[in-house]
């Protein structure tokens, strides 16, 4: 059964658990998937597809908001399932593919438990097909880099309509905006710089990494968080 979309064009993937993935329309014929969730989200968003009845090869491209394994732990499996291209950010495309072993760069408390989350999250690492730079487009979508959660960090815009925040912008259960913890990420200072770039943007649907959508006011409710200090 077809989900609700979050506005025209845009649905949410169910039944992620605590990573979130959304499918895009680029045009009539073809879809984005925006991030893949951990190793287990393939078959997730397979059977997602199958219930909608759209085939797998109506997506053409995989954008990974950023490399960690929440967000990038189904994106080879994906990439074989649905012919797509994979696009990640130059910065963090190494890690994607594994070039770059190390888990993560952020702090000791950080980086202990990426390690511990990635036991039990195996990814199998692939090679991006497109590497994406800041202002690259997608069909109507725009990649805006927002670094600090991770070196490669991005959003994908499309204007006046929504905003995927991948891990830049989260949400907790009430909806309430707020970023990840300093231990999480790679500058925190950096990536607060990113969020005040964002708040510059017009965008009615917030949709985060984690999280509850925004679906009206986004923007304005952003751009409030940061004249309040991130509170």
């Amino acid at each position: 059964m077809e989900s609700a979309s979050i506005l025209e064009g845009v649905w949410q993937i169910p039944s992620m658990g605590f990573s979130n993935a959304y499918l895009a329309q680029i045009d009539p014929n073809t879809f984005l998937l925006v991030d893949t969730g951990t190793s287990s989200g393939s078959a997730k968003i397979l059977k997602y597809l199958e219930s909608t009845g759209r085939s797998p090869n109506k997506i053409s491209e995989i954008i990974l908001t950023h490399a960690d394994g929440d967000h990038s732990g189904s994106a080879a499996s994906m990439k074989k399932a649905t012919g797509a291209k994979l696009a990640a950010h130059e910065k963090d495309a190494p890690r994607v593919s594994g070039q770059i072993k190390k888990i993560k760069e952020s702090s000791g408390l950080g980086n202990l438990l990426m390690a511990i989350f990635g036991i039990f999250n195996k990814v199998e690492r692939v090679q991006p097909d497109v590497i994406l730079n800041d202002g690259d487009t997608i069909g109507p979508f725009s990649v805006i880099y927002t670094p600090g959660h991770t070196d490669g960090s991005i959003c994908i815009y499309k204007p006046r309509q929504v905003l995927f925040s991948g891990d830049t912008i989260l949400t907790d259960r009430s909806g309430k905006l707020r970023v990840p913890g300093n231990f999480l990420n790679r500058d925190s200072a950096q990536l607060k710089k990113s969020v005040e770039k964002l708040s510059k943007l017009d965008f009615a649907v917030l949709l985060p990494g984690h999280g509850r959508p925004i679906t009206e006011n986004a923007s304005a409710k952003l751009r409030e968080f940061v004249a309040q200090g991130f509170e």
